[in-house]
């Protein structure tokens, strides 16, 4: 499969884009040469992507990425309702065996495999797991210990997305 990065172009800075009658969130991704999950996965006010209204203002990411609400969980009881013993214990939505420095949970408009770099935590992670509190505009990275879970926190951190 090929991919893309989501940020191709030469825009300097994140740009927003006022809604026009009769556009939709592929096109004005078409028009800025940026990926749409990108744009809709940075855009908390997309709830449907297939609607938009005119007036609306849509962020559009730059080469920087964009600023998304960035949180921590782990495998535990206190994140995801499952105990050490559990079958699902440890596993992502899609499938995959949660670790730290790699699985980020995503919003549902970025496909499992997108690749999210957060470039002030010096990481890239893979999109492997979702969550019910994680909407557009917001991410989860996955923390072993309970503890740095905690201590992350809530963060606005500028992230990159690249989907393939």
């Amino acid at each position: 499969m090929a991919g893309f990065v989501f940020f191709a172009g030469t825009a300097a800075a994140e740009q927003y884009h006022e809604v026009q009658p009769g556009d939709n969130v592929y096109r004005i991704a078409q028009n800025y040469q940026v990926d749409v999950n990108a744009v809709i996965a940075a855009n908390p006010s997309i709830s449907d992507s297939a609607y938009i209204e005119a007036g609306q203002t849509i962020t559009i990411p730059d080469q920087n990425g964009t600023s998304f609400t960035v949180t921590a969980y782990t495998a535990g009881p206190e994140s995801t309702g499952k105990e050490p013993g559990d079958p699902a214990y440890g596993i992502t939505a899609s499938g995959e065996e949660v670790e730290e420095g790699r699985t980020i949970a995503c919003p549902q408009s970025l496909p499992f495999g997108t690749k999210i770099h957060i470039p002030e935590l010096d990481e890239t992670y893979v999109c492997e797991d979702r969550g019910s509190a994680i909407t557009n505009g917001h991410l989860d990275i996955y923390k072993e210990d309970l503890d740095d879970a905690l201590e992350f926190g809530v963060q606005e951190l500028q992230a990159k997305v690249w989907t393939y």
